[in-house]
């Protein structure tokens, strides 16, 4: 009789990891852990993504576009593969896998033990809407749960990425928006006209998939520019609220997602060469010192400094840093007459994504917080 093996793990060791990524562990160790801070030699976020746009190419008939994230390892937590699609304007649809690491044994991982599943219908209003998708995360191995997504989802105003170029336009002539943060005890401010809000209306997190990972609340803007492709937060941030054990805890997470678009190549984690088009340079940070409200009244000439305002070289304090590279390419795109008249492709029809992020100074609920939110913003986060 052949033993079944999974990573050297004998198949009953495996079962009692599952169960461990559940309750078995005992309430107490595992509250405690999602306020551990993770280990800075465990502190990084990698992986790839392949995302076909069939809604952007003229050789589609399904129109249909398709997210396969072939794995991202967020530290020494869980692992997320599967694929998740979408129909632009009326919902995404998902089957993203779990693997978990074992706490006690970290060279331990067991396959499969929880699925983010279920739809995310859009509604005429452009908002998402978790709940009514029956969106969730099962622990499927060990002790089995259900733990729902729900709340709403407000995404941007433009739901076709041709769109971007009359939201440009009317950029150009209304609303500006402040944004302030403080460097050094000074208070930097950048002007953006007229962003568009992706908008957290209490969008609750499912809890998963260990059990010591809490559900979350969250509220709050993450803004898009369009005349320069970044994602910002106002002075109000966004508000992440949870409990671990009796105690209620309440995050501010405050920064930017900056695109630069620009070709190049670097290593990937595997020590493979890649190239890219463009990049997203992450600079979010948790609880940082904020700015008076009243403060960006008064910005002035001096105080408008976009670089020292993005800037990132800073990572001494709790946040996500790094970067999320995209390889785009327009191979058979459906193409629309651009602002001079000529035939311009609506968009890339293919995108090869890979995350390089390191967080520091957050806990594993913090992180894996924040990896429940990008993958239902999925969809607004990539449309550029």
């Amino acid at each position: 009789m052949t033993r079944m093996l999974i990573h050297g793990a004998p198949l009953a060791a495996v079962s009692a990891l599952a169960l461990a990524a559940t309750v078995s562990t005992g309430a107490l160790a595992q509250q405690n852990r999602a306020s551990v801070e993770v280990p800075a030699d465990k502190a990084r976020v990698t992986g790839q993504m392949t995302i076909d746009y069939a809604s952007r190419s003229e050789r589609s008939t399904s129109g249909i576009d398709t997210y396969d994230l072939s794995e991202l390892k967020v530290a020494d937590l869980f692992v997320m593969r599967g694929t998740v699609q979408r129909q632009p304007g009326e919902r995404m649809t998902y089957s993203l896998r779990y693997d978990v690491v074992n706490p006690q044994n970290p060279s331990q991982i067991a396959r499969d033990v929880a699925i983010l599943r279920g739809d995310l219908p859009i509604d005429s209003r452009g908002r998402y809407l978790p709940g009514d998708g029956n969106l969730r995360i099962d622990v499927v191995k060990g002790q089995q749960s259900s733990s729902k997504f729900g709340g709403v989802l407000q995404g941007r105003r433009v739901l076709k990425w041709w769109d971007v170029a009359s939201r440009l336009r009317d950029a150009k002539s209304e609303a500006t928006k402040i944004y302030s943060r403080v460097i050094e005890g000074k208070t930097v401010s950048i002007a953006v006209k007229n962003p568009d809000p992706l908008g957290f209306e209490s969008l609750t997190l499912a809890g998963g998939p260990f059990s010591f990972l809490a559900p979350a609340k969250v509220s709050g803007n993450l803004d898009y520019d369009y005349e320069l492709g970044n994602w910002l937060t106002d002075a109000n941030g966004l508000n992440i609220s949870y409990t671990i054990g009796d105690r209620p805890y309440s995050d501010k997470v405050s920064g930017s997602i900056r695109f630069v678009e620009e070709e190049g190549s670097f290593q990937d984690s595997q020590g493979k060469k890649r190239e890219y088009t463009g990049y997203y340079d992450y600079n979010l940070r948790w609880n940082e010192q904020s700015v008076a409200n009243d403060q960006s009244f008064f910005s002035d000439k001096q105080t408008q400094d976009p670089d020292a305002f993005f800037s990132s070289s800073d990572q001494t304090k709790p946040g996500l840093y790094g970067k999320v590279y995209y390889k785009d390419s327009e191979d058979y795109c459906k193409k629309q007459k651009g602002e001079k008249g000529e035939e311009e492709c609506v968009g890339p029809t293919r995108s090869e994504v890979t995350y390089d992020l390191k967080p520091v100074g957050l806990t594993y609920q913090q992180l894996a917080t924040w990896f429940k939110i990008e993958p239902l913003a999925l969809g607004p986060l990539t449309d550029e």
